[in-house]
């Protein structure tokens, strides 16, 4: 079995080097930086072998870095993972035995971990989808589910025409909820493979002093990303009545909550751009303005 590593990291050395440490050095791995760090390269490359670094020059955003790994792979199965993802050496030899001993008719996996649990459970992204109750499970070796999230994604390229597996169009959030909802009205399957329990450290932050606007960013890209899904899928005028209330409330409390709370005055002022951003037809990639603050 030959699966190649995607790992896509923005200014997180620190949690970069443990997840390089914890995933050990017989697999190929790729790493995507999103910024323009060619010390980044020189350390990661002179100290780990099986990585090839590649540097882009900005910030592309997730799903368009991932895309860009994906295409350097020769073999059949990429497993892309962030930064924050702690999987050990050993089960990722136990996903290639899964994928050897009870077949390869997937175009998409994960391993199980707690907030994957929960994520399956109680998903609001799209009412089409179905919630499925998934837990720890020493007996059956995969659940079949229709969502799972991008944070730890096995893909098999072969289910796919081409290597441009993510929308470029997302920069960040929605990004996986979109390919599932491509490979759900593909008809193929997406598991969730009960035994192989790993860590994700949920909601991790960007390393160093970036943190205090990284709630900026996570709520301006949500609502972009949220509006932009559902005007795909199901049409602009659907998309805009969903969102229309939320538009409203979140103007009206940024302005009430201007003078009284300054979190939940920035919450609600960056939930609001990036809706109406979407709305107008605004690149998500503009919310790295955000990030150019750090």
């Amino acid at each position: 079995m030959n699966l190649t590593i995607v790992i896509i990291s923005y200014k997180s050395l620190d949690k970069l080097e443990k997840c390089l440490s914890n995933v050990g050095h017989e697999n190929e791995i790729i790493i995507i930086e999103n910024s323009n760090s060619i010390e980044f390269k020189d350390i990661i490359e002179k100290k780990y072998k099986n990585t090839k670094v590649i540097i882009n020059n900005k910030n592309l955003g997730y799903g368009a870095a991932a895309n860009i790994g994906f295409k350097e792979i020769n073999s059949q199965f990429g497993l892309l993972l962030n930064t924050d993802t702690s999987i050990k050496r050993n089960q990722i030899k136990e996903i290639e035995n899964e994928i050897l001993n009870n077949g390869e008719n997937f175009a998409l996996a994960s391993p199980i971990y707690d907030d994957l649990i929960d994520f399956s459970k109680n998903n609001e992204f799209d009412e089409n989808f179905i919630k499925v109750k998934l837990d720890y499970d020493e007996k059956n070796n995969r659940t079949k589910v229709e969502v799972i999230k991008g944070c730890s994604l096995l893909v098999n390229f072969k289910k796919f025409e081409n290597k441009q597996i993510f929308d470029d169009n997302y920069f960040f959030f929605y990004e996986e909820i979109d390919l599932c909802k491509r490979v759900k009205d593909m008809r193929e399957n997406i598991y969730v493979f009960n035994k192989i329990k790993i860590i994700h450290g949920s909601n991790s932050k960007i390393d160093g002093d970036a943190n205090p606007y990284y709630d900026d960013f996570r709520n301006w890209n949500y609502y972009w990303s949220r509006f932009y899904y559902h005007k795909k899928y199901y049409g602009f005028l659907k998309s805009f009545i969903i969102h229309f209330s939320k538009l409203f409330r979140f103007f009206i409390s940024a302005a009430f909550l201007f003078f009284i709370s300054k979190n939940k005055y920035s919450k609600n002022k960056y939930r609001f751009l990036g809706l109406l951003s979407s709305i107008l037809k605004i690149k998500s990639s503009e919310s790295d303005k955000i990030l150019n603050k750090f």
